[in-house]
């Protein structure tokens, strides 16, 4: 992950930068979210026997931050960068024995989540942790803010 500068219709911005296999970017800053060319899907090879996969990468850190004091070389990752990435991405994802998938809640991450299913025992469904919410950063971002609410309706 880096700063990356770059400049829409002679305007500069700066955002995240975070490197796809290709060359490409996924670029967030607090008013856009856009990519750069090439678009493609990010892998992080650590020849482990687990594979965690994710649509975006800002699941990838929430991920990362919540097991900060797990070493992430136990582990191989693939931030999909779009869902319509997961046909390339399975070669890499069933070299692995076992395949976690944090896709997002909503129904083309819950598609792909029952697909992958049907394909491999080897694939597991892991959006159950993030129940309440769209996918697994926003569950890290809102992390104790409906238990804090409900703790306060009680006291009034």
């Amino acid at each position: 992950m880096q700063e990356v500068r770059y400049a829409i219709n002679g305007k500069e911005y700066f955002a995240i930068g975070f490197k796809n296999d290709a060359g490409g970017y996924e670029l967030r800053n607090p008013y856009s979210k856009l990519s750069s060319s090439p678009k493609d899907i990010t892998t992080i090879k650590n020849n482990a026997p687990k594979d965690i996969v994710f649509e975006g990468f800002m699941d990838f850190l929430s991920f990362v931050s919540i097991h900060k004091n797990e070493p992430v070389s136990n582990r191989d990752f693939v931030v999909l960068n779009s869902v319509s990435f997961f046909e390339k991405a399975r070669p890499f994802m069933e070299q692995h024995e076992v395949i976690h998938l944090y896709l997002d809640r909503v129904s083309t991450g819950h598609n792909y989540s029952q697909y992958a299913l049907s394909l491999s025992p080897k694939y597991k469904h892991e959006s159950s942790l993030y129940k309440h919410h769209k996918n697994i950063n926003y569950w890290v971002v809102n992390f104790g803010k409906l238990r804090h609410k409900k703790q306060g309706q009680k006291l009034h």
